[in-house]
């Protein structure tokens, strides 16, 4: 069915189908980690991921980048990261403190990009950014394989324990551990980054309203200046008007009568 809309347009094609899909598979992710199946979980997140990567790619190859895209990619990240770490928070492979220092960086940069829209600029992405993102995938990937490793409760622990040594369990556990750690120490930086530049365009985008704003009342004061100095004009053009009529219509009735008695005058001679 065809439509107007830009909306439903722009989200039919396909890189926003692959962020809709991923949406989906993150969550498909987390309810087999919390179900038990953290082997599963990390294969369907590996999915999620790679998806991450190729509809950037595929948008930017045929020319099919959108803001919606751009919506729905920075969505479907934070879900990702926000779901994932709750799930390791809840099932105790991680402390709590892990997701609270995640969300308040992620939120306050969230909520200084909406301002900076707000204001008419953008804060661009680092490349830095983009490996603290990655750090981060990895060591969301190797969460669940920590917990199938460590935990005693795991349906195939004995396998576990009869197959791999413990040493194994262990490197797995300070692998991700350390990985989300030292991804949000570089999401961090990056946020320091991002003040700088907040603070730098927010200055510009005072300043230059101000300078619009001053320029709107100089034009505002210079039309009400015309304006004024047109409606005098107007008025002493009518008041001449009006009195060189009136001296006029004076004249021509003065004339008239004169006439008048003149002619008067010769008939009773």
């Amino acid at each position: 069915m065809k439509t107007n809309h830009q909306f439903f347009i722009d989200i039919a094609n396909f890189p926003n189908k692959l962020c809709i899909f991923r949406l989906v598979v993150i969550l498909i992710s987390v309810t087999c980690f919390l179900c038990g199946l953290p082997v599963t979980a990390s294969i369907i997140g590996l999915i999620a991921g790679l998806t991450d990567k190729w509809d950037g790619i595929y948008a930017r190859k045929h020319n099919m980048c959108t803001e919606l895209g751009a919506l729905l990619d920075q969505i479907s990240d934070l879900l990702f990261n926000f779901f994932v770490i709750s799930a390791a928070v809840c099932m105790g492979v991680w402390p709590i403190w892990v997701l609270f220092l995640w969300g308040f960086r992620d939120l306050s940069v969230l909520c200084m990009r909406t301002s900076a829209g707000q204001l008419g600029f953008t804060i661009p992405s680092s490349f830095l950014g983009k490996v603290a993102t990655f750090e981060m995938f990895c060591a969301l990937f190797f969460m669940p394989l920590d917990w199938a490793l460590n935990n005693p409760d795991y349906m195939y622990a004995e396998y576990v324990q009869a197959h791999f040594h413990p040493y194994i369990g262990i490197g797995m556990h300070w692998l991700a551990f350390l990985g989300i750690l030292v991804g949000i120490g570089m999401q961090y930086v990056t946020a320091i980054k991002y003040v700088r530049t907040y603070i730098n365009k927010y200055d510009e985008a005072v300043r230059d309203k101000k300078a619009a704003d001053t320029a709107d009342a100089t034009l505002d004061h210079a039309s009400g200046t015309d304006v004024h100095t047109a409606d005098s004009d107007a008025d002493k053009a009518s008041e001449t008007d009006a009195h060189t009529a009136d001296s006029d219509a004076d004249k021509a009735s003065e004339t008239d009568a004169h006439t008048a008695d003149s002619d008067a005058d010769k008939t009773d001679a």
